[in-house]
């Protein structure tokens, strides 16, 4: 009996949570959509085609990939996209037995005027400046501050210089750090986890803010 009733509860338990982060989930997806129609953006449920657009961490990693409530409009007159992103990875201990993990983005996006080199902003933290990737290369700034914060990454430094004068790297320093990417037509954004509607605005916000701040010229040098 006593078995019996431990089955049972552990049943009831392993259910009340798959129906809590069903709930959860649903109650999320109302809310989003609300949100996009108050924005007039659109809302959609899942669209994979968002999880080959990009390149670079942490796209193009594991299997699985899905890109789930999608909201896609303009903002500052831009064309804007966010969405929830996952994939997993799967690892062995040797004796048969896998486990799989998912990895969980909140990605939002901006497009850009025109096609730009790949550059990048990351917070720093425990990997420190080992490394880098896409073909880019450490770029050291005049701001000791904002290089502590921020590594830096660049296929062409002179552009992370025009990109990043003393008042953007002033502007970015006063905002939660963000992991940013410029690349091709795209500005990027993505943070691990699942955004809200505030933190969503919030994100857009500065890479808006990045993209104003940006001289004209280099706008109008790349274009052909």
């Amino acid at each position: 009996m006593t078995a019996f009733l431990l089955v049972f509860l552990g049943i009831v338990v392993v259910g009340g949570l798959a129906w809590l982060s069903w709930y959860q989930a649903k109650k999320r997806r109302e809310l989003l959509q609300g949100f996009a129609a108050s924005n007039g953006w659109t809302w959609s449920g899942r669209d994979d085609q968002w999880t080959a657009r990009y390149q670079g961490s942490p796209f193009g990693e594991g299997d699985h990939r899905k890109a789930r409530n999608v909201l896609s409009g303009s903002f500052r007159s831009r064309p804007m996209v966010a969405f929830d992103y996952s994939y997993e990875t799967h690892s062995s201990d040797g004796q048969g037995r896998s486990s799989t993990t998912v990895h969980k983005y909140a990605v939002c996006g901006l497009g850009l005027p025109t096609y730009l080199p790949r550059f990048e902003l990351t917070p720093e933290g425990l990997l420190g400046r080992v490394g880098t990737m896409l073909g880019m290369q450490d770029v050291e700034l005049e701001s000791e501050y904002f290089n502590r914060r921020y590594r830096v990454r660049c296929s062409d430094p002179k552009l992370a210089y025009d990109l990043l004068p003393a008042r953007t790297m002033e502007m970015l320093l006063a905002r939660p750090a963000l992991h940013l990417r410029l690349s091709g037509a795209d500005a990027l954004c993505w943070e691990n986890g699942a955004h809200s509607p505030s933190q969503l605005l919030a994100r857009l916000d500065t890479l808006a803010a990045l993209l104003d701040a940006v001289p004209q010229y280099v706008w109008s040098d790349r274009k052909g």
